[in-house]
């Protein structure tokens, strides 16, 4: 999808965006955009509302989700009210393209024009303003087209605590929870792939997003690395991952009365639907169950009840722990390589998409009471209040002791080892290419807060080259897609790199809480230096910090009291002694040799 506009029509607005708020992004001038990759960046001072466009965005296709999912609890349906949201009334175009499955007048190549209106109180009403185009019919649109219509991944990332960001994401992955727990108490096959659209990848998906892509982009019959993973292999000097443990529990059973009426005595496991038997009774290449696949693929593997434990480790509390596990070991080479992208089809995103939900199902620990709360709460803390998460040892699925070969480091090193800015840069590279070959918005928030400047100066160009046409013109059933991205941030590096079209300036109203329309820069931004951009956008007064600017201003003082060419050479020499350089020492000290003609 490409964005064009959202307008905020609520009465209240939506948290610092008032009402009759206006962004625009793609407009009718920049057509010939429509099929290039080029991020929006949302910048602004801190407090100026550029995480609340993001918010809003995440909180209009939560609500759509609801609206369109089929597979939805009946507590859901309860609370979830489809002509209320917390973002009650708004207005949002974008452009898409048509799947022919649903779509079988209109060819592959045809752009659809999608308009949602939302009124207070009342459903939203999506439309193909274009319709003309594509059908000789004014039918009104099934829900099945609607959905197509809608992206199939709504993909969020926050480097810092947003809760508010992520409360649809939140909601959600409690949605697909409960859409794998249906599946398996009707005993229905389960893709891993959820039918719900929006992905949040915090931390917590930090392991599997590395591990998917070192597994699956590299190719095993070749000794030249993947020109896919340059930024890792160059910036990050990320090798090889040596070996990982993947721990899967096994034991826990489902206890729920109306699960009781429609299964046998056998205790039905939450993990049975990863271990789904051959439809035909016989086991071949092509396997169903998740656990074969990691079978298959592990240098070995053994059920244990206590994952930690060594071969000569004391363990007296053995004896007290019910839990037991499927332990895969893997010493990965190119045949890992090539069993991984054997069993899970050369499809990243199949095997990235199976990790995910092994994590989504550790969200057993939340109750069905807890679970009402949260889908019909406006509260956006609600996540805060409910534990998300078991103890480690009590977790569906986690990685441990995952090792890796570093370039520039002549010994193996742990996953935690690695910096902050490291685990941030292969994260978000990471889901980018994971979700490249999707009809996907991505919804990054300051993704680049731990980079160092070279990274930052480096960034916007490696996110390009995830989506570059060579690597992604087309998804698996070979229709052409449109992805979106908007990033907000705070580093005039990534502006640098921008064109002024995909630049949106935030700025608040004065002697307000809410926040102006967005404007584009009045001067290119791209290869604008990093200082002029500083000072015409973010308001910089000068280009080093206040402690220095402080010393300037007293030497400053100090060339106003003096009276002899002397002193003012005295005062040149203490100036260069003391500063380093920069604009505003070179002002001064040229201000000072002014003084002599």
């Amino acid at each position: 999808m490409k964005l064009i506009r959202l307008k905020i029509n609520s009465q209240d607005g939506f948290r610092s965006l008032k009402k009759g708020f206006e962004i625009f992004f793609l407009r009718d001038f920049d057509s010939d955009e429509i099929t290039k990759f080029n991020p929006y960046l949302l910048a602004g001072k801190n407090g100026s509302g550029k995480s609340n466009v993001l918010e809003a965005l995440a909180e209009i296709f939560y609500h759509l989700d609801g609206i369109y999912l089929s597979n939805k609890p009946d507590y859901f349906e309860k609370v979830f009210n489809p002509k209320k949201s917390r973002l009650n009334a708004y207005e949002l175009e974008y452009f898409t393209f048509l799947e022919s499955d649903f779509f079988p007048q209109s060819s592959n190549e045809v752009i659809a024009h999608v308009s949602i209106k939302k009124k207070s109180n009342n459903r939203p009403l999506i439309k193909i303003l274009n319709l003309e185009e594509i059908s000789d019919t004014d039918e009104d649109l099934s829900q099945k087209q609607i959905k197509s219509l809608l992206p199939r991944y709504v993909v969020g990332y926050a480097s810092g605590h947003n809760e508010t960001l992520s409360i649809p994401f939140f909601k959600s992955r409690l949605l697909q929870y409960d859409e794998y727990y249906s599946n398996l108490i009707s005993k229905q096959f389960v893709d891993a792939s959820p039918e719900s659209s929006l992905v949040f990848l915090d931390s917590e998906f930090s392991q599997a997003i590395m591990l998917t892509c070192l597994l699956m982009f590299d190719d095993p019959e070749s000794d030249e690395p993947s020109p896919i993973l340059r930024p890792f292999r160059e910036y990050v000097q990320l090798g090889q991952i040596d070996a990982f443990r993947l721990i899967l529990r096994t034991d826990l059973e489902i206890d729920s009365f109306f699960a009781k009426q429609f299964i046998d005595d056998n205790a039905l496991k939450l993990i049975d639907n990863l271990d789904l038997p051959e439809t035909n009774g016989i086991s071949n290449i092509s396997t169903r169950s998740y656990i074969e696949k990691l079978k298959r693929c592990a240098t070995c593997w053994s059920e244990q009840l206590n994952p930690d434990e060594g071969p000569f480790t004391d363990n007296y509390d053995l004896d007290f722990n019910t839990n037991s596990y499927l332990i895969f070991d893997f010493k990965v080479n190119n045949a890992t390589k090539r069993a991984f992208q054997l069993h899970f089809e050369e499809n990243p995103l199949k095997l990235f998409e199976f990790f995910q939900l092994g994590i989504i199902l550790n969200n057993f620990i939340i109750s069905k009471k807890n679970k009402e709360r949260t889908y019909g709460s406006t509260n956006p803390f609600i996540n805060n209040d409910i534990a998300q998460s078991p103890i480690e040892e009590d977790r569906i699925l986690r990685f441990k002791d995952v090792l890796l070969r570093k370039n520039d480091m002549d010994k193996t090193i742990y996953t935690k080892n690695l910096s902050d800015g490291e685990h941030q840069f292969i994260h978000t590279l990471g889901l980018s290419l994971l979700f490249r070959n999707t009809r996907s918005l991505f919804l990054l928030d300051e993704p680049e807060t731990h980079f160092n400047p070279d990274w930052k100066a480096k960034y916007i160009s490696s996110v390009r080259s995830c989506f570059e046409k060579k690597n992604s013109t087309v998804n698996q059933n070979h229709m052409p897609v449109l992805q979106d991205m908007l990033i907000t941030t705070h580093s005039p590096y990534l502006l640098s790199d921008c064109d002024k079209i995909y630049v949106l300036i935030f700025k608040k109203m004065s002697n307000s809480l809410k926040i102006q329309a967005p404007l584009r820069p009045d001067f290119q931004t791209l290869g604008t230096s990093v200082n002029k951009i500083g000072i015409r956008i973010f308001g910089m007064p000068n280009t080093i910090g206040e402690y220095a600017q402080s010393i300037v201003s007293k030497y400053n003082n100090q060339f106003d009291d003096s009276k002899t060419a002397e002193d003012k050479e005295a005062l040149i020499k203490e100036i260069k002694d003391t500063l380093g350089d920069s604009v505003e020492r070179m002002m001064l000290i040229n201000k000072i040799l002014d003084s002599f003609s």
